[in-house]
């Protein structure tokens, strides 16, 4: 989930509870907060535990679970944010690697497992390598499978091929994969993934719920079309690496929330971001006659 800030840079927690509210009335399968969209390495530590509060809070009684991002350069310090994570409530971590120094995978192994053996709730792994610049093998992923701490991976990863290999060396584990990437979600749910973590059901939930679940009956020609004709000139409006400026200016459009502010390093999506994408949600009838965060 993006974390929308007010025009003077606060945390906009009304806005927060509409993301997640919405979600809920969507019917999505859990939260992720606190991660990249979130703009994790921009948030002050009263923030991120905010944020945690808050999605708990919505969450709870709702039968979904609540993945927190806990990514750091440091072990030390990813410990000590899967520690509170889970004293807040959290029902599942999410793990990045180290992402500074160039380390080895007997390295980026002792680095997961240390992070997963210091919490009772479940880790999964993050492998976001245009971000890191670390890309997280399948046998490692694999070998890291076995250590019955760590339950999935989140995978961001331009490769078909990579997908694969994670779905074939996982299989018979106690252990999921979910596609990081949009484009990799038919195909992903057609090797044996779990579904995706989508930036855009921040805005449009109920769409990429119907995609997944129309997939899951049998209708993968229902599916593929919502896919091609939303999802993805919708994507071209929002590039990688980081799209969350036009995510942002999604949620702005369907909720009300006045600003799609983002924090530097960050900076705005280009001129004319919100126009294209306004018409392409009034095309398809994705933008209510009146709403408010």
């Amino acid at each position: 989930m993006v974390t929308p800030f007010t025009s003077d840079d606060r945390l906009d927690e009304k806005g927060f509870r509409w993301i997640c509210e919405n979600s809920l009335r969507a019917g999505v399968h859990g939260f992720i907060v606190n991660g990249s969209l979130g703009e994790f390495p921009s948030l002050r530590p009263a923030e991120r535990r905010r944020i945690i509060e808050l999605a708990v809070e919505v969450a709870s009684g709702k039968q979904i679970p609540v993945m927190v991002g806990v990514g750091s350069a440091s072990t030390n310090e990813a410990v000590d944010r899967a520690k509170e994570a889970s004293e807040l409530g959290a029902d599942c971590l999410l793990v990045l690697p180290p992402f500074y120094y160039q380390v080895g995978e007997d390295a980026l192994f002792s680095h997961f497992k240390t992070v997963a053996e210091s919490v009772d709730v479940p880790v999964v792994m993050y492998n976001f390598p245009g971000t890191t610049k670390v890309n997280l093998s399948p046998a490692l992923v694999a070998r890291l499978a076995d250590t019955g701490r760590i339950v999935g991976i989140k995978n961001s990863v331009d490769s078909l091929i990579h997908l694969r290999e994670l779905v074939r060396l996982t299989a018979g584990k106690k252990f999921d994969v979910l596609s990081g990437m949009e484009d990799y979600l038919l195909p992903g749910l057609l090797l044996g993934t779990k579904g995706t973590a989508s930036g855009f059901s921040n805005f449009i939930p109920q769409v990429l719920v119907e995609i997944y679940e129309s997939f899951m009956k049998g209708d993968v020609r229902r599916s593929s079309d919502l896919f091609n004709k939303i999802v993805v000139p919708l994507k071209a409006l929002a590039p990688p690496p980081e799209p969350i400026s036009a995510l942002k200016i999604g949620v702005k459009l369907v909720s009300g929330i006045t600003t799609s502010h983002v924090r530097l390093p960050l900076v705005d999506a280009p001129p004319g971001t919100e126009k294209m994408m306004g018409v392409i949600l009034k095309e398809n009838g994705l933008i209510p006659v009146r709403a408010s965060p």
